[in-house]
């Protein structure tokens, strides 16, 4: 593989999902287009609810729908950052972490201001917040990920019928 192509590899995906969340942060991503897009749904796969859900469950479901969305896209945007940032096993394991987190919650503000052009849209710092909640549940993942794959390592490399202290 290439040079550029092992960069797009590792750091495409990044770069694609910062441009899904740019562009949410725009008219597409605004209250009113995601209503109608949660009531098709909705109708779809819930009629019988729907049908008998009062506009308060309504806005309600939608409110934490959308902050379900804020949460998610940051975590992975966390976990696709620490990929993009251990590209090539170029950085250590706590270095990638220490970055993908502080990138992501920076890009959480610039998305945040990025709000203030759009009318549909308002900007709000419990957004970034919520942001935040993600990148370090995407942080705390990672981090658990790593410890895992050390202590398997470790029990993969003991000599045949001794511990290590990773499992004592």
């Amino acid at each position: 593989m290439s040079k550029t192509a092992r960069f797009l590899w590792y750091v495409g995906p990044m770069v694609a999902w910062m441009g899904l969340i740019f562009a949410m942060s725009t008219e597409i991503g605004s209250a009113s287009h995601t209503a109608g897009l949660l009531y098709r749904l909705l109708q779809r796969f819930f009629p019988h609810w729907l049908a008998n859900a009062t506009p308060e469950q309504l806005f309600e479901l939608h409110y934490w729908v959308r902050k379900g969305a804020h949460f998610t896209e940051y975590l992975i945007l966390t976990v696709l950052a620490y990929r993009a940032f251990r590209y090539g096993e170029a950085w250590r394991h706590w270095r990638a972490l220490g970055f993908s987190g502080s990138f992501s919650i920076l890009y959480a503000f610039t998305d945040e201001f990025h709000q203030v052009f759009w009318a549909s849209r308002t900007p709000s710092l419990r957004d970034v917040g919520i942001d935040a909640l993600g990148v370090m549940t995407g942080f705390i993942l990672l981090a658990v990920l790593y410890a895992w794959q050390n202590v398997r390592e470790a029990m993969h490399t003991a000599p045949m019928g001794a511990t290590t202290r990773a499992i004592d």
